[in-house]
Order: structure tokens, then sequence, then C-alpha cells
């Protein structure tokens, strides 16, 4: 049962921190080494400061939390007074051109105990990562980036929530690097929200290594201080989107991949022939995909052909084998990695491969022989994501892509 509730967030101060658009960032995992190196040069209250900080070895850590503290102690941050929800709207251009606009809300919710949580997740998570956003959060002790979860509304009894963006001019309006047009409202918390979520299964669609970490970190927390009641770090800062809104997307990440020692595109498709209806692409492979019904993949060879794919109707178990569940097999991407990647290539499991989700840029890499192969993918559609969530069965790295990420800075919680 999550409970969710508004709170006392920390924003930029823009007659002091300066202009929004130089100060909020998308998430750290997505910020490649040249946009950092921008986003510093841009201010010294960049986000980017904090979640990417410079320093060698845990120098790196102090210096993020000395960023912090200098800001909240100048009045770059400031607490608002009141406990609050944070109602964004983003506006951007999809991966096909076009034009979207998306409605979330950020909130804190209670942090589940081991075995009784009502937040749902579909991806393993890294050690490495976990490890390195835990010892930021120990210096800086806050919720840097929000954790983005799906949940079902389908009698719109969220939806009076956004009639704030009618209403009056946002409180906080940014471009970030990615393009993305964010604009936040400030509203009291309002209890109805708390209520309606009280008997949601909340589905985590990005930010597993936060969760994860929060998680950690309250555990530390809880055998440090051996609290008698509930402490800010007892709840973790999340992003809540209705399934249903227009703007929610899942865009695919395609594969690119180096061809196996020894691979002849002939007797590959003549294998794969057994399974699938293969057909020849043109240029519009990814759009080809797209449309075609049921699971269907495209297939570009450097110096060969380009292929669609589709899958026959057939016992999935027998070509996948009966290890996962059904939900698991229903993905087109557990069809290409363990049907075509590891049964018919020969590729081993958990080899690596180059993620595009571009589909141009993809098949460019194709075509300029960077990499040898190219598979494309339709976006996993939002029920599979669920089902593979109540089934506790882990999807193929990189099966979603959510697009626009939900922006760091915008709002941040502190867990002291």
């Amino acid at each position: 049962m999550p409970e969710v509730k508004g709170f006392r967030g920390y924003r930029f101060d823009s007659q002091v921190a300066g202009p929004y658009d130089d100060v909020i960032t998308p998430p750290y995992d997505v910020i490649n080494p040249s946009q950092r190196a921008e986003l510093m040069a841009r201010s010294p209250h960049n986000m980017v400061h904090v979640l990417l900080p410079e320093g060698a070895g845990d120098e790196r850590y102090q210096n993020a939390a000395n960023h912090l503290d200098s800001w909240i102690a100048k009045g770059v941050m400031k607490q608002d007074p009141e406990p609050s929800l944070y109602v964004l709207s983003q506006t951007f251009k999809g991966l096909d051109g076009e034009e979207l606009v998306r409605k979330a809300f950020f909130a804190v919710a209670r942090l589940p105990e081991y075995g009784k949580s009502s937040f749902l997740d579909h991806e393993r998570v890294f050690e490495k990562k976990v490890t390195d956003r835990l010892t930021l959060t120990e210096h800086t002790r806050a919720n840097l980036g929000a954790v983005f979860v799906m949940y079902r509304d389908p009698e719109n009894e969220l939806s009076p929530l956004y009639d704030v963006a009618n209403g009056r001019t946002e409180d906080m309006r940014a471009i970030t690097i990615d393009g993305v047009t964010q604009r936040l409202w400030r509203i009291p918390h309002d209890n109805a929200v708390t209520r309606f979520l009280r008997d949601q299964v909340l589905y985590i669609a990005d930010g597993h290594h936060r969760f994860r970490t929060a998680c950690l970190y309250r555990d530390r927390m809880h055998e440090r201080e051996q609290p008698e009641g509930e402490r800010p770090y007892d709840y973790i800062l999340m992003g809540f989107v209705a399934m249903e809104d227009p703007g929610l997307r899942v865009w695919p990440t395609h594969r690119l991949a180096d061809p196996p020692e020894g691979f002849n595109e002939t007797a590959f498709l003549e294998a794969a022939g057994q399974w699938f209806d293969i057909n020849p692409a043109g240029d519009d492979l990814a759009a080809q995909v797209e449309q075609a019904p049921g699971c269907a993949l495209g297939m570009a060879v450097h110096g060969g052909g380009r292929y669609l794919m589709t899958l026959r109707d057939i016992d999935r178990s027998a070509f996948l084998g009966d290890d996962r569940t059904e939900a698991w097999r229903d993905l087109d991407v557990a069809v290409l990695h363990r049907g075509i990647f590891e049964r018919i290539m020969g590729m081993p499991e958990g080899a690596e491969y180059v993620y595009e989700p571009k589909a141009d840029a993809a098949l460019e890499t194709v075509v300029s022989g960077e990499k040898g192969l190219g598979f494309f993918l339709k976006g996993t559609r939002t029920d599979q994501i669920c089902a593979c969530a109540h089934a506790a069965d882990p999807m193929p790295q990189k099966s979603t892509y959510f697009y626009p990420k939900l922006p760091s800075g915008a709002v941040i919680h502190r867990l002291v």
C-alpha cells in the first residue's frame, strides 16, 4: 500500500542562481562527457556539479556535498515553507518528430519494507552504479533526482491536479540540454492524491538504481540512528506519470553488433526461416517494423540486405526455452536476445551490444561499417512492462527507453 505525500522541496531561486536553463539538467546517467563539460561551464550552480562532481576518488563526493551545502547556505536553493506537490509539464519532440506534451507530478513516497513492496520494477540493477549513488547520497543527504513511476488512472481522477498549468504562470521554466521544455508549478499538498494512490500498484519505469540506493541508505540510517519515529530518509522523491497520458511513450532501443565469427548471411536467413517470415525491406526499415503486426524485428547487414522478420504463431517456449515466464517470452526484445542472438547466431548470454534509440543513426552505423549488424525493434508496450513486473521477471537490458527523462534540479528532497 503506497504512502505518497507532499514535501517541503528545495528549489533553485533564479534571482540568486541565475537562469533556470543554466542550472536544470537531465539525470546523471544520460549526460555524456561533452555535455557534462558544457553544463559545468554554464554556471557554478548547474546541477551537474553535484550529480557528476569533479575530483578523484572519494574527493568528488565531498565536492558534491560542498556545492549543495553552499548553495543552500547562500540561498541559491531554498526550501519551500509548506508540504507541496510539484506539477511538471514537459514539451518535446518524440523520436518520430511529433511534438508531444507529457505531464507528471513530484511527491515523496514511503520506502517499502522488503517483501512488501507496492512498487514493481522490471530491470536488474548493477551494484557498481548503486555503490556510486549510495556514496553520493551519504555525502549530500539528498534525493537529487526522482524515480519515474507509472500509475493507472483510467477515469482521470487526478487530472484536476494538472489544471494549474492552465491557471497561472509556471514557477519554473527551463529548456534542458536535451531540448525539452520543462515547466514546474508548486501547489499545496492534496490529500486526494494520497488517498487515490494508496490503493495503487506503482510501476518503476526509470530510476531502478535510485530506488535501490534509497532503500539501502534508509537501512543504513536506521541501523546507525535507531530512530523512534519516521525520518526524511524513510521517503524517496518520485515523479508520477499516468499510463493514460498521451505524452507517455516507450521508445525502442535498437541493437548494433559485430557479426560472430563465421557469420554467413544466407545461412542465418535459412536458420531464422524456421521461425520467422522474412521479407526484404528498404530504407524505412524501422517504420516497417513499427507498422507490422505481432512480433516483428528488422535486420540490416553491412554490405548485405535489409529484412523484416515477423515471428510466426509458434510455441515460444519451444523457441526461447521454458525457464522464463510467459510475460518475458512475450517481449520482442526477448525474442531478439534469446532467439536470434543466442539460439540462431550462437552468441553468449549477456554479450555486449551497442544501444541506439535513433533508428536513422543505427542504420547509418551499419551502412558505414562501424558495426556489421543492426537490429530494429518496436517500443515495448506498457502492459508488457507491467506483466514482467508482476511476474518478477526482469527484462533484458535496455528493453525500454522513456524519453524524455525527468529533470534533475527542478526540485530535490533532502534527507535531513
